[in-house]
């Protein structure tokens, strides 16, 4: 079983009535609720490593690289084709 982390953060008063609010409508804490918005959103948005890859050094790394801007504002063939990896 994965080890959790507890970190104290600060909701600013509107944002906390409207969570406390949606997570009352599901029938489930807030800290609940807030917990399982935190990880859908882990899963949907992250870099996905490549199969086989298990190394935490190599894990942080997936994505550093990656420009701001969308690969079709980039003007290097290399780096668009490096990019699209």
């Amino acid at each position: 079983m994965e080890t959790a982390t507890r970190k104290l953060i600060d909701i600013k008063a509107p944002v906390f009535r409207v969570l406390s609010g949606k997570a009352q409508k599901r029938g489930v804490s807030l800290k609940r609720y807030i917990e399982d918005l935190l990880e859908a959103d882990s899963r949907e948005g992250g870099a996905h490593a490549p199969e086989g890859v298990s190394d935490p050094k190599i894990l942080s790394l997936i994505g550093v690289a990656k420009p701001v801007q969308p690969s079709e504002v980039v003007d290097d063939d290399r780096l668009t084709y490096i990019l699209s990896k």
